[in-house]
Parts: C-alpha cells; structure tokens; sequence
C-alpha cells in the first residue's frame, strides 16, 4: 500500500497476529510467509468469500500450499514443477477466468466498503461540477459489477417509483471502458445522480467505519455533495470553495504528492458547510430556485402516474410518453400539472400524478 497507509497495515498485522510489514520511500507491504500464518489466512478466506477472480489465484495457492507442506521431507522434481505450474497460471499470468460452477458472489455492506477503500473513487467533475462516485475493476470481474450493481438497489431503500426509475434509466450505471497504454480494459460502475448520492449512498456508509485515506475522501465527498444538492454551488464563493476542497482530495492528500495544496481555512470549511441552499426541493420531485421562484426543470427528479379509467394504472418516465398515451398536447399537461398540487389532476378521463423519485422521504409505496 502506499506509505501514508502504514498504519492500516499495522491494524490488520495487530488484528491477524501474523505476518511482517517492511517500508520504503513509498511504499509498505504486508507479507505471510510462514507454515502456521498462511493456514491462519486459509481458515479465513475459506470462511469468507473471496468473490473476484482472486478466488482463482486463491485456490491455486492454497493447492501449493497443501502440496508442498503435505509432502514427504524431500522436495522432488515432480513436486517442484507441480507448483512451478500452478505459479505460471497465476495473477497476471492468468488466462483462464472461469469460475468453478458453485462459486457464488456474495456482496455485504463491509464487502463492498473494502473494495471500495481499494478501488473506489469519490470525485468532482470540473467542467459541471457534477460529484460521481465510480469503482473501476478489470473486465473479467463484470459478474462481480453487476452483483455490486444489483446489491446497491436492493440495499439502498429504494421505494418502488425509484425502482422503476433505476429500471429504465442509467442512474446506477456499468460502463465499459478500452484499453489504454498502462491499463487494461476495464468495467466502470458509476453514479452521478445527486439524489441518489446524497439521499441513498451516502447515508447507507455513514456508519461504517473506513480504514484508509479514503475515509477522508468520503467526508469531503459528503460536503461538496451537501453544497451542491441544495445548490449552494451557485454562489460563486461557495463554487470555488468546493473546487478548493476537491483540490485537496484522493491524490493531491499523499505526502508523495509534489505539487502545492491549498487546504480550506475553518471558516472556509464552515461557510461551505453551512450556507443557506438556493435551491428548494419540492413534494413531486421538482426543484424550485429559492431566488428567481423558478422551476429548474433540467433537475427535476421524477416519473409519471396514469390511473385509466378501468383501474389500470401505468407509469410513464416522461412528460412527453403520458402526452402520447392520452393524446394530449404536452404543454397543456405541464400546465395543469404545474398549478395543481400533488394529488394530480384529471384530462380525458385520465389521471395523471407526479411521483417523485430519489427522494426517500417523499416517495411511498
């Protein structure tokens, strides 16, 4: 791990009581090279899942484990090139992913908190200032995305509209992502819908407990998240204040970094954290600028409900499929549907309500 990690090498040395750390310039490692330490470590991988193709390499070196301390004293050339052969399949040398039909991937809460820890990014997209989480792993480990992927929409407390809306929408996302000169092709679990984010994920980690730098990361990700659901981003100070803070996160807070830092004052930090929101979170999902008293309607967060007249009821994901459904100009629904309140209103015989989604304490079942 990187040196600034030491110390949560030193925790899992504690915790474990096996092993040996060594330091450099930069780096520190934890190794097990010992009889009974490694059979410490085969109870514990044995007992908990492993559920990347790390499995793999995990079996193979637990079969080179037993074979070379179940031998006899002396070590032939068969035993040898027996272990010499399952090393050339491993890690990077691996060329068969494949994995043994009762393996099964199973996703917890302190799981994924230590992917995360490991391959986990919080950051800030400059350009629109749009705060994205995303978990980059190799492309063999997709099976292991879409479980995390599936695992986040049962787990998060998603009502059913905002289930609907994940269904058919790419808030929680697994793109793809090409080879490049130094990295393999690989698979990108993101999501940068600022409900989800500060409504959903963050609170779902506030209460474990983070090892790494990442923690750190976390909390800043929570404050710049804060800022700009309530749209406290639109205030030029408050703006450069969270690009301020950003600008000290992931890996501009290694001490290996050369460049300059610019760490945010206590009274810079208090003033992002506390400013008054510009932006008024409304019952349907709307949002409403506190200033102008007017709808933003790029973000509005929200689905469609028709209720027919035979008792069927339907839902749509945008304005323009309801207009198509009931045969009605859009913009006389946006009309009506803009003036009345939340239990809707009634056009050709239809219902038709605005359910909010990604909104936990105004979306019910």
């Amino acid at each position: 791990m990187h040196i600034d990690e030491l110390n949560v090498l030193e925790y899992i040395k504690n915790k474990l009581k096996i092993g040996n750390i060594t330091v450099t310039k930069k780096e520190c490692k934890f190794t097990v090279t010992d009889k009974e330490g490694i059979q410490n470590l085969i109870y514990i991988f044995d007992k908990y899942n492993l559920n990347t193709s790390k499995y793999l390499d995990y079996s193979d070196f637990k079969k080179a484990y037993f074979l070379y301390y179940g031998r006899e004293k002396v070590i032939t050339e068969n035993l040898k090139n027996e272990i010499l052969k399952l090393k050339a399949s491993m890690n990077l040398k691996r060329t068969n992913f494949k994995m043994p039909s009762d393996h099964k991937i199973i996703i917890t809460e302190n799981w994924l908190l230590g992917l995360i820890e490991g391959e986990g990014s919080f950051q800030l997209w400059r350009n629109d200032f749009t705060p994205v989480f995303s978990l980059v792993l190799t492309e063999k480990q997709l099976p292991v995305l879409i479980k995390i992927k599936e695992y986040l929409e049962t787990s998060l407390g998603f009502d059913s509209y905002s289930l609907y809306k994940l269904k058919y929408s790419s808030a929680i996302a697994i793109n793809f992502q090409k080879a490049r000169a130094n990295s393999k092709a690989s698979n990108l679990l993101i999501i940068k819908n600022i409900n989800i984010l500060q409504n959903y994920f963050i609170p779902f980690f506030k209460d474990l407990e983070f090892k790494t730098k990442k923690g750190k990361d976390f909390i800043d990700f929570k404050i710049i998240c804060k800022a700009i659901y309530y749209g406290s981003h639109k205030i030029d100070e408050i703006k450069s204040l969270i690009l301020k803070l950003f600008l000290t996160m992931n890996n501009f807070r290694l001490s290996t970094y050369s460049g300059s830092v610019e760490i945010l004052s206590l009274n810079e930090k208090e003033k992002l954290i506390n400013t008054a929101p510009t932006i008024e979170h409304l019952n349907d999902g709307r949002q409403r600028d506190i200033n102008t008293n007017k709808i933003i309607h790029q973000n509005t967060s929200c689905i469609y409900e028709i209720y027919k007249s035979n008792g069927e009821v339907l839902l749509m994901q945008t304005l323009s499929e309801v207009a198509e459904t009931i045969d009605v100009n859009i913009k006389t629904i946006s009309k009506h549907l803009d003036v009345l309140d939340s239990n809707g209103i009634v056009l050709k015989g239809y219902k038709i309500k605005r359910i909010p989604v990604f909104y936990p304490k105004l979306c019910k079942d």
